[in-house]
């Protein structure tokens, strides 16, 4: 048994008949062509739109308060340096005026510290010299030859001389001093050799006194 055809020749899938469908008449366009709308026949007169700028987004209040305070580090900074700076030329000016205010003063001083100086030297050794030779010249210092009252002499028993030197003549002032001629002890004084056995003799007036107790042996006559 035949199955039904469709219009196109086609027949109907498990033997069903097909939908009767009208026969394509002259108006209806060639199989495969599609009309063309009204729209598409025509060119469209507007250009490619144009992409708009980027824009930065706005600055956050955290960028903002970083900025103000860079420019306020900033400014601060070159202040401080300007201080610097000023303080470094005050001081350089003022470090010059003061060497040259100092080294005035010192050629002006000069002379009078000098002087002065000398004369304290001179006071000084003046007064040194006094106190030595007032120490040398006084009773201590020169024993019998700062003078006394004879009164307050010790005297003891004279003294043998013995090995007092080898001049002959020096040891018979010595054995005449000894024998109580206290003349001869004065003369053995005054011609035996500085600081010699001969002197200490002499000046004990042959052992009599403690050495240089009187200016002259004759003073204990």
């Amino acid at each position: 048994m035949s199955q039904p055809q469709s219009p196109d020749g086609t027949t109907s899938p498990q033997g069903q008949p097909a939908p009767g469908w009208p026969a394509p008449d002259a108006s209806w366009p060639a199989p495969g062509g599609q009309p063309t709308p009204d729209w598409a026949a025509t060119t469209p007169a507007w250009g490619p739109t144009a992409a708009a700028p980027a824009t930065a987004p706005p600055a956050s209040a955290d960028q903002a308060g970083r900025g103000r305070w860079v420019l306020a580090g900033t400014a601060l900074a070159g202040v401080a340096a300007g201080a610097v700076g000023a303080t470094l030329l005050v001081s350089a000016v003022f470090i010059g005026s003061a060497e040259d205010i100092g080294r005035a003063m010192a050629e002006e001083m000069a002379p009078a510290i000098t002087e002065g100086v000398r004369d304290g030297m001179v006071e000084g050794n003046q007064e040194s010299m006094d106190a030595l030779m007032g120490g040398m010249l006084g009773e201590e210092g020169m024993g019998w030859y700062a003078g006394g009252p004879m009164e307050d002499v010790e005297q003891f028993p004279p003294v043998e001389p013995e090995d007092l030197g080898p001049d002959p003549a020096l040891d018979g002032y010595a054995q005449s001093c000894f024998e109580g001629e206290l003349q001869a002890c004065d003369d053995l004084m005054y011609e035996s050799p500085p600081l010699s056995a001969y002197e200490e003799y002499a000046s004990t007036c042959g052992g009599r006194v403690k050495e240089f107790t009187v200016p002259a042996c004759t003073e204990l006559e």
